[in-house]
Order: C-alpha cells, then sequence, then structure tokens
C-alpha cells in the first residue's frame, strides 16, 4: 500500500492538501452512503466506476495509511469506514440537472421526505406561506434536523424549523441525508435523521447560471441568476469566496387557472344519508357550490329564504342544484369559494455569502464566514365568509321590496350568507430575513489526530403584514345600519359608534361595500418574530490505541446554544380586535449544554468471514436549562462481508427538545361551551391558550437494519429496514377534548382544568402542550445504482423506492392508523401518507451532450383509513406516475472553461394530482403535483 497522500505534516492550504480534501470529499460521498454517491433526482449523474467499491480504497483497518473520510452519518474521520446508519447523498450535478428554482425542490423528490410545507401546500398557512421546510419519514419538520456545513443554523419558525430558502444554495457541493435517528452524533431534533448541506469551500474561478422557467398554463415564470468567484492568495495561504442568488416565482393565482381545480371538486352532506340505510355520509363529487352563500348575498333561512342579490343588489331568485344540504349542493347558483384560493404562493429571495480562511501555520487554519438572504411574498389569503348575518327590517340598504316582503311575512330580521371577495379578503406582505456569521479554526496534529473549534451567531426574522383585515367590533356596528332621519342617509345605529367614524355597509351585492365602510370596518395587523440563536463547538478526532484489526477512532467535543424568540404585534391584535389572526406578543429562551463523543472499533480485518467488522458507538449528555438534562445514544455495526455483501445495523435513543414556541407562545383566550359532568350543566366556558414551559423533550428509539450488495462491477442495490418509536411526543388537544378526555381515559389532563374555589364551576380550561402522544413509524428503503459505457457515452441509472409499513399516532385514547392513506388530518404535524413512492432516473453523457430521464411515483391508497362505505362515497384512489426530461448541450469546452445550454421538462404527460377533496383545494397539495407540466431553460459557466 502507498503512503498516505494527506500527510498530518501537510499545510492546509497547500495545493496537494486541496488535492487531498478533494479526494477525501469523493471518498467521503462514497463511504457514508447505502450507495455510492446516491442520487434523489429524475436526473441522476453517472456512477464513477471506483464509486462502486468505497471500502476498498485500502485494507480495512489501515487508517494511518489513506485518506481520512468525513460523514454526516458520524463524527469520525477514519479510512475506509462506512458508517452503519443509511446515508444518501445529492451531487451538484444532480441539483444542476433538476434545473428546480429551490434546492428544496430537489431534496422533496427522495422518497424518504414527505413535501409537508412548500410555497404550494402553506398558502393558507400565513406563518409557514412561501417556506420550504424538510420533513423526513412524514415525523414532522419539527423532527428533520438540517445543518450547513455539519453547523446549526438559526431557525427560520419559533416552532424551530429552517426554511431551505434562507440557505444560500449557490455554492452547495452536495447534500447528505441521514435517514435514521442522528441525535448522538449531532443533537436534539434528529429523530428521523439530518439533511447536511455542504458547500464547495475550494472553489477557484468563477461558475454561475441563469434559468428561466414557465409552466404549460403560462403561469409560474421564474427566474434564477447565481454567480460564485473563489481566488486562493498568499502563496495559497489564503482563500475567499464570494457568491451572490437571486430568484423569483410568480406562483399560481387561483385554483381555477388549472382544469382540475376549476371543476370544484370538494366533500359535501350528502342528504340522503341515514343511519340505517345504504347512503355514505359525504359525497366527493365535483360542481360543489355553497347552498347558504353567494358573493353578493343569499338570504338562507325563514320565509324569504331562496332570494339572492345581484351584483346591482336587485333580489332575485336563488336556483339551488342537486344534493342540496344546509350548507352544500352540486350545481345552482352557489358560490364556489375555493376556485379563488391563491394554488402557489409567489416569492422573491436573494441571497449573499462570503468565506475567508488563511492558514496561520502549516496545520492550523483560520476562517469567518457571513451570509444574508431574504424571502420576499405578497399574496392573497382565504376568501372571507359568513353563513348567518342577521339583517334588521330597518337596514339602511335594504332594497323595499325586501322590505314590503318582510313586512307582509311579519319578520323584523332575516339570516343571510356571503362570500366576501369584494373586502375583507386580507393581503399578505411577508418578509423574511436570515442573518449569520461562523469563525472558527481547525488544525492537525501527529499521528493522525485533528481539531476543530467554531463560534456562529444567527438571527433571523420574520415580518408579516395582512392588510384589509376585518375588525369585529366595527363590522358589527356597521352591519347594524338605519337611515338618519334628519339627512336620509346610511348610518351606523349606534351613536357612539357615529361619533368615533362608522361608517354603514351595504352587503347587497358583489362590490357594494363603499370605500369608506372597507376602509372603516378593515385594518392592518403586523407580527413580528424575531429568532436569535448563538452557538459554539469544540471536537477533536483521532486514533488513541489499536485493537488486533486495527486502530480505534474517536471523535468527542463539547457543544454550547443558545437561542431566544422574540414575537411583537400591534395593539389591535394584542387586544383581538380582529375576527382571526390575533397574535398575542411573547418571549423566551433556552440554553443548551453537551458532551459528545463517539468510538468506531474495529473488530476484524481481513479474515475468511470478514474483510472489515466496525463497531460504531456514540454517546450525548445534553442539558437544558428548561427540563434538565436527558443522554441520547447509538450503537451500530457494520460489516463487509466481502466485495459482494456488506451489513449494517443501528440501535439509537434519539430526542426532540421543546420549540420555543411550544414552551413560551403567549397566551390567548376564546370561549366555548363545555358540558360538566361534576354539575351535569352546560355552560360557556373560556379556553386560554399557551405555551407549557414545564414540557420535557422528546425521546425516540430508533432502529435500522441493512444489506448492500454489489453483484457487478458498478452495480450496487441496497435494501434497509427502518423503525422510530416516539414517546412522550409534544401534542395540543383542543379545551373541549380536555375536559371529555379529564373524565375518560387520560386524567392527568385534568389539571389543565380551573374551577371556581366558591361555585365549583370550570372557571377556564388551559390549552397547551402536553407529552402525551406516542408515534410509531417502520418501512423499509430500496436503493440501486449501475452505470457502465454505452457507446461512446456513458449510462448511469438509480432507483429509489421506500415503502412505510407503519405510520401510527397514539394520543393516548385513540390510536390512528396513517400508513396507506392520503388524507387524514391529525391534532398533530402528521399527515396520512402513501405506502409506495419511487423514482427511476437515467443519465447519458455523449461528448458534449447530455440526455437525461426520469420517473417518479407517489403512491395512491385509501383517502382516509378510517373511513367506511358509511362515510364516504369514494374511498380511494390510484397513485400518480409524472415523467420528466432534459437536456444539456456544452457550446464552449476547454481545460480551464464550460458554458453549456440545458432545458428541462417536468411532469411531462401534464399528469393531474389525484382527486380527494382535501380542505378546498380538491387534492392534496404536499404529495401530489398541483403545477403541471414545467419548461426550464438556462445557461450555465464556469471559469
Amino acid at each position: 500500500m502507498s503512503a498516505n497522500p494527506c500527510s498530518p505534516h501537510q499545510s492546509l492550504g497547500k495545493p496537494g492538501a486541496r488535492g487531498c480534501r478533494q479526494r477525501q470529499l469523493a471518498l467521503a460521498c462514497c463511504a457514508a452512503l447505502s450507495l455510492p454517491s446516491a442520487g434523489v433526482l429524475a436526473q441522476a449523474a453517472p456512477v464513477p466506476a471506483t464509486s462502486s467499491q468505497p471500502d476498498t480504497a485500502a485494507a480495512p483497518g489501515s487508517a494511518t495509511q489513506l485518506d481520512k473520510v468525513s460523514v454526516t452519518a458520524s463524527r469520525v474521520m477514519r479510512g475506509g469506514f462506512s458508517a452503519p446508519t443509511p446515508t444518501t447523498a445529492i451531487s451538484a450535478e444532480e441539483i444542476s440537472n433538476a434545473a428546480a428554482i429551490s434546492v428544496a425542490e430537489v431534496i422533496n423528490q427522495m422518497p424518504s421526505v414527505r413535501p409537508s410545507l412548500t410555497p404550494t401546500s402553506t398558502t393558507n398557512n400565513s406563518s409557514y406561506a412561501g417556506g420550504y421546510y424538510l420533513d423526513l419519514r412524514g415525523l414532522g419538520f419539527n423532527r428533520t434536523l438540517v445543518l450547513v456545513d455539519g453547523k446549526r443554523s438559526v431557525p427560520s419558525q419559533t416552532e424551530g424549523p429552517v426554511d431551505i430558502n434562507s440557505i444560500p444554495q449557490t455554492l452547495i457541493s452536495n447534500i447528505d441525508i441521514v435517514t435514521g435517528g442522528a441525535s448522538a452524533a449531532w443533537g436534539s431534533d434528529a429523530v428521523a435523521g439530518v439533511v447536511n448541506f455542504k458547500f464547495d469551500r475550494e472553489l477557484e474561478g468563477v461558475k454561475g447560471l441563469l434559468q428561466a422557467g414557465t409552466t404549460r398554463h403560462g403561469d409560474r415564470d421564474t427566474q434564477l441568476g447565481s454567480l460564485a468567484f473563489g481566488k486562493r492568495f498568499a502563496d495559497d495561504r489564503g482563500h475567499l469566496l464570494l457568491a451572490v442568488e437571486k430568484a423569483s416565482n410568480d406562483g399560481i393565482p387561483r385554483l381555477a387557472d388549472r382544469d382540475w381545480g376549476a371543476r370544484s371538486w370538494g366533500k359535501i352532506a350528502n342528504p340522503a344519508y341515514t343511519a340505517d340505510n345504504d347512503e355514505p355520509r359525504q359525497l366527493l363529487i365535483d360542481n360543489t357550490r355553497s347552498s347558504n352563500m353567494t358573493f353578493g348575498g343569499l338570504i338562507n333561512a325563514g320565509p324569504l329564504k331562496g332570494i339572492q342579490f345581484a351584483d346591482d343588489g336587485t333580489p332575485i331568485p336563488f336556483e339551488y342544484g342537486d344534493l342540496v344540504s344546509s350548507s352544500s349542493m352540486v350545481g345552482g347558483d352557489g358560490a364556489d369559494g375555493s376556485a379563488e384560493f391563491v394554488l402557489e404562493t409567489p416569492i422573491d429571495r436573494e441571497s449573499v455569502y462570503g468565506r475567508l480562511s488563511f492558514d496561520f501555520t502549516p496545520n492550523v487554519t483560520g476562517y469567518a464566514e457571513a451570509s444574508w438572504a431574504k424571502s420576499s411574498l405578497y399574496y392573497n389569503s382565504l376568501t372571507r365568509t359568513d353563513s348567518g348575518l342577521t339583517i334588521k327590517r330597518d337596514n339602511a340598504f335594504l332594497p323595499t321590496s325586501i322590505g314590503q316582503a318582510m313586512d307582509d311575512a311579519g319578520i323584523d330580521s332575516f339570516k343571510m350568507g356571503r362570500y366576501n371577495r369584494d373586502y375583507a379578503r386580507a393581503v399578505n406582505d411577508k418578509t423574511m430575513e436570515t442573518k449569520r456569521v461562523v469563525a472558527g479554526l481547525e488544525g492537525l496534529m501527529d499521528n493522525y489526530w485533528s481539531w476543530d473549534a467554531y463560534y456562529t451567531h444567527g438571527e433571523s426574522e420574520t415580518m408579516l403584514r395582512s392588510y384589509d383585515k376585518r375588525l369585529t367590533s366595527e363590522f358589527a356596528y356597521a352591519l347594524n345600519s338605519i337611515i338618519d332621519p334628519a339627512t336620509g342617509a346610511a348610518v351606523c345605529r349606534d351613536a357612539d359608534a357615529r361619533a368615533a367614524g362608522c361608517q354603514a355597509i351595504n352587503l347587497f351585492g358583489d362590490g357594494a361595500p363603499s370605500q369608506a365602510a372597507r376602509d372603516y370596518v378593515t385594518g392592518t395587523s403586523w407580527v413580528n418574530s424575531r429568532i436569535v440563536q448563538d452557538a459554539a463547538a469544540a471536537t477533536v478526532r483521532g486514533e488513541p490505541f489499536e485493537t488486533w484489526a486495527g486502530p480505534v477512532s474517536m471523535a468527542t467535543g463539547v457543544e454550547w446554544r443558545r437561542e431566544r424568540a422574540d414575537v411583537t404585534s400591534d395593539a389591535r391584535s394584542m387586544a383581538g380586535d380582529f375576527n382571526t389572526g390575533n397574535t398575542v406578543p411573547w418571549d423566551g429562551e433556552v440554553e443548551v449544554r453537551e458532551l459528545f463523543t463517539e468510538w468506531v472499533l474495529p473488530l476484524a480485518a481481513d479474515t475468511a468471514w470478514a474483510q472489515s467488522l466496525d463497531l460504531d458507538l456514540a454517546a450525548r449528555l445534553t442539558d437544558y436549562s428548561t427540563s434538565g438534562s436527558v443522554a441520547s445514544w447509538k450503537i451500530g455495526g457494520s460489516w463487509q462481508v466481502n466485495e459482494l455483501l456488506r451489513l449494517r445495523a443501528t440501535q439509537s435513543r434519539d430526542i426532540r427538545a421543546p420549540s420555543l414556541d411550544e414552551l413560551y407562545s403567549g397566551a390567548s383566550s376564546a370561549n366555548f361551551n363545555v358540558f360538566d359532568r361534576d354539575t351535569g350543566t352546560t355552560y360557556l366556558v373560556q379556553s386560554v391558550s399557551s405555551g407549557n414551559p414545564g414540557l420535557d423533550p422528546e425521546e425516540a428509539d430508533t432502529t435500522t437494519a441493512g444489506i448492500v450488495l454489489s453483484p457487478l462491477p458498478n452495480l450496487m442495490m441496497s435494501l434497509d429496514y427502518y423503525r422510530i418509536s416516539v414517546d412522550k411526543a409534544i401534542t395540543t388537544f383542543q379545551a373541549s377534548a380536555i375536559v371529555d378526555r379529564c373524565y375518560g381515559g387520560q386524567p392527568q389532563l385534568c389539571d389543565l382544568i380551573v374551577r371556581d374555589p366558591d361555585s365549583g364551576l370550570i372557571s377556564y380550561v388551559e390549552v397547551s402542550p402536553q407529552n402525551l402522544q406516542s408515534m410509531l413509524v417502520s418501512g423499509a428503503d430500496f436503493e440501486l445504482s449501475y452505470s457502465t459505457p454505452l457507446g461512446n457515452g456513458e449510462l448511469g441509472v438509480r432507483s429509489l423506492v421506500s415503502y412505510v409499513d407503519t405510520l401510527e399516532l397514539d394520543d393516548g385514547e385513540t390510536v390512528t392508523q396513517l400508513a396507506g392513506s392520503t388524507d387524514q388530518p391529525t391534532i398533530a404535524s402528521v399527515g396520512g401518507q402513501p405506502r409506495w413512492t419511487g423514482n427511476l432516473t437515467g443519465n447519458y453523457r455523449i461528448g458534449p451532450w447530455g440526455f437525461n430521464a426520469g420517473v417518479r411515483y407517489i403512491g395512491g391508497g385509501n383517502i382516509n383509513n378510517s373511513y367506511t362505505y358509511k362515510d364516504l362515497n369514494v374511498l380511494s384512489h390510484s397513485g400518480r406516475t409524472y415523467f420528466d426530461l432534459g437536456g444539456s448541450y456544452d457550446i464552449y469546452h476547454a481545460d480551464d472553461a464550460t458554458v453549456s445550454v440545458f432545458a428541462s421538462v417536468r411532469n411531462v404527460a401534464d399528469k393531474d394530482p389525484a382527486i380527494t377533496g382535501t380542505g378546498g383545494y380538491a387534492t392534496v397539495r404536499s404529495l401530489y403535483d398541483v403545477i403541471g407540466r414545467q419548461y426550464n431553460v438556462g445557461v450555465r459557466f464556469n471559469f
């Protein structure tokens, strides 16, 4: 075996060391993976012939003679070591081939990732709108840890997740995705796994990208431009790295902009249903309409029921459709408010990144980096609805004929339903800004020991302004209008309100409210969330001693982190004056101290039954300022039997700490009716919602076991089983459920019910997060990778398939089975998930030409596992298969420069999503493609 090309005495800044680092990175992208250079895209890069044997770079166990390897699945750097935790990598080439507007779109194509929160699935959630939040295994975004170059990034939301848009994406060299518990290595939140974004720190020269895209429907226009520059100086001791990126996505303003969205799919009540016939309770059907609301107003009760108001306020008959119930029907004149729902929020984002490193000595390098990212959104919220407006006989705007009809019927008021698209449809103006600085030192010592230490400071700030939000009291005053007998003008009935500027509002006809009335009944709310994170860590790695099978490798270190959140809002929100979205200010802080260690012990090497056998042990002790100490650990093994077969397995204890929002969110109140079993009476009670500083960390037990096969040169396959069981999962019950469960199977919830000491009646119910839920997910992942020369080119093929066997939530009273369902909401941040997802990709390179194609499959299943034929007329649906195509051509290529043009088509067949009737959007937007066929073209250059 040749001498180690990466001597610890070699300068970290010398060209030879740079080449060494590049070889280390190449090896790391293989040795940690279930498959080498494992990709997740519909456009996979060919697998290099040398990468199919990642563990044969040297004799196993001879770590002192070859490159050290650093991988996300392990803190240890050791040659020939394949981490036992399944890991998949996405290369820079694969990211480029995808031609996506955001790198998160690439990650979300991985079968083990559920794209729960994206700009298409969060349009009706102002907190997460416009962001990309990763969700491994479908266990919730807050159980996936996101790292940037192995370091935590400041959360984008007080709930804890990191918006991928906040990560500078220009310089991403590859992404490691650890699909197993990794808390012992990386700390809290790594219950479902880790996603680590690695930057290209060795760039020299200039590289850039310009691209644009649109859809078959002529919307969702996208633009992306990026530029990066790297330069060495001071005899190669220093390195400067700069990058800038700007992107925009115009979004899709209306659900009805898609043919399937315009068909008004929905779940409606079945008027023919009875408990003892064969009719289902609900019907999934198209052309659904409201039977009690129109855009101009509809009298929906009493003797005048069935009269609607035209755009000019004229009373006209309302035509009812079929299958009419109290609130819905098929066809007819009713409003289809869902047609106006925003299908994808538009977003503009920009980022800047800089890094400076310098070799102070041949073995010590210092570095500092700074990044800034900003995202901006401006979009409509949901249409405001009223199904029971009380209109009095002397309403100032009441049509004369309706007044006469009321007199004839002997009534002095009626109920009216209205979709209010002409006022009070709030417009959200949102900006999200992230700033981050890192400073650190790293060095080499004799005998293959190394160390590193860093400090990072990050700040994220989100400002959400909502214009034209309806004010509850002002609207009540404005609606209760009369004709002023002195002036004959329409005025508000309440004299004090008139004196305060009340303007009567006319709701008879679409567009009827005057501008003065709209200004009076609406206002602007704002909420500002600011999160500050400070963190520091120091790690030492080395080989303290040897066993009969080779040197023992270890990594140990300490970490410290402090996170603080400050949430403020406007005075009217604090007073609860708006009918929705009143944010109560709060602040809170958590401090964390951690000690960790990891050891790799070689147990066998070059025997008749094992090329290598390694035991991986890791432990972490974490102390939280809020809940005290908790331990996480991992035991893993990797057994390279021969050139054909490798076995691996892990068992770990993982944790998730409560988020700042779960601990400290501000108190807000509401009223609800409760049946009090102590008194046998029903009465109105107040619920008070807030955080819970007494929460404990969630604990998870994770098991993985897998087999890796290489039956042919350049062919590798792996099959891994996983099981994650989460105990003390944090969940929040509604106030009425707390009362019911107190008297049922969860008496610990009785502590949340506060009674008046004198009357004995319930004063209020505390609605706060509790450690009362358990979760279980299990399944299997399969990967295949193959590359071979074909003609004068190179062909690469990859397949990734994920199967979910169990996804179960147990809230202490009810066990909900989610695997195999798609539209099954729960009280947790977890929803239904198809059993099968996967993709098959191919890439062919010949001369200056590159071609890629892919097939993506998202499984179908039951709409809701709990439904029977008595619940819904459609119980299941098929999955969806999407085809993607792409190609590139090098219009200029030299040893030190390349200019390429490229084009891609995504969802070539323009496949519509599965129809499930979910939430007014017809489909499950977090699972299925709602955009349709997409086109992208662009140019890349590298000098």
